[in-house]
């Protein structure tokens, strides 16, 4: 049911109210950045029971890199499914949907980027 208005004209391209932040995700493209956010509290956790020092994380570049890596490849994995025949290797998929479609976006860029998109991600966050 659509009344029109501001608000139903922003969901509808795309912009999730959550209180007073808007969230722009379509689809099931939120789950992007949860899988995301829940790699990089795991890698905070892990290394601070690893490491037994609770700045590890903090003050080192190379568990946001594996963090984010994980995400990517999570997400890479869930994009793997080929829903076109015409597609090279989609054979190597035969019978397997995508989880996420081309609908799916998060911050407007689709899910089928976010892999790429977090590699770089976490090699800006080694490097600074």
């Amino acid at each position: 049911m659509n009344f029109g208005g501001a608000e139903s004209d922003a969901v509808h391209a795309g912009l999730v109210r959550y209180g007073f932040f808007f969230f722009a995700a379509t689809g099931k493209g939120i789950l992007v950045g949860l899988i995301a956010g829940a790699c990089l509290l795991a890698a905070d956790w892990l290394t601070g029971v690893y490491f037994h020092d609770s700045s590890y994380y903090a003050n080192h570049g190379w568990p946001k890199l594996a963090a984010f890596a994980a995400a990517a490849l999570l997400i890479w994995m869930l994009n793997s499914g080929s829903a076109d025949e015409t597609v090279p290797g989609s054979e190597l998929h035969e019978g397997r949907k995508p989880f996420f479609t081309r609908k799916d976006t998060l911050f407007f860029a689709p899910a089928q980027y976010w892999p790429w998109i977090l590699l770089g991600l976490g090699l800006l966050f080694y490097f600074v």
